[in-house]
């Protein structure tokens, strides 16, 4: 069953990602996060892995950023997480999920995540059913163009394209 979108958060599909490897460009996974927790509590397990070319990375080996300098000097230091954008969280790489259309960039962390936003844009009625009013949810921040009725057919006759165009490059 597919979630209503104004109760999910795009967060909740960064447990595997699916992107593009960016040595050879096929398909790839980011697999391990877990958008309930602290990062500091599964950095560990976050991995990359590119069954293609053999690429792999581990989240926990990535560079630390100084954040901020605290009150008695000592750099406090982190890994950045890029969240609510094209790209995995992680790594910063291109999500496998994405084309671009009339109105702007289309795009999904996984064919779940796809497949919810493909229901908000195939719904005519897309009410909250009484649920509340969260900022964060799919619904409250897909872009108002994915919004319009006026283009519902058209985004639903390009994420079928990008459906058929990903299915075949896996294919392959």
């Amino acid at each position: 069953m597919i979630p209503n979108p104004y109760t999910v958060q795009n967060n909740d599909f960064i447990s595997t990602i699916s992107v593009a490897c960016p040595k050879c460009n096929l398909q790839a996974l980011v697999l391990g996060g877990d958008p309930h927790k602290a990062i500091s509590e599964y950095e560990d397990e976050v991995r990359f892995s590119c069954t293609s070319c053999g690429y792999a990375l581990k989240y926990a080996n990535t560079p630390k950023f100084t954040i901020y300098t605290n009150s008695r000097g000592k750099d406090v230091t982190s890994r950045v997480l890029i969240k609510n954008s094209p790209f995995d969280p992680y790594f910063g790489f291109n999500v496998w999920y994405q084309i671009e259309t009339t109105y702007g960039l289309l795009w999904a962390y996984n064919l779940d995540h796809l497949a919810v936003i493909e229901n908000y844009i195939a719904d005519s009625q897309r009410s909250r059913n009484g649920l509340e009013n969260k900022n964060n949810s799919i619904g409250s921040r897909l872009p108002q163009w994915v919004k319009d009725s006026k283009n519902r057919a058209y985004l639903l006759k390009i994420i079928q394209r990008l459906k058929k165009l990903y299915f075949f490059r896996n294919s392959i």
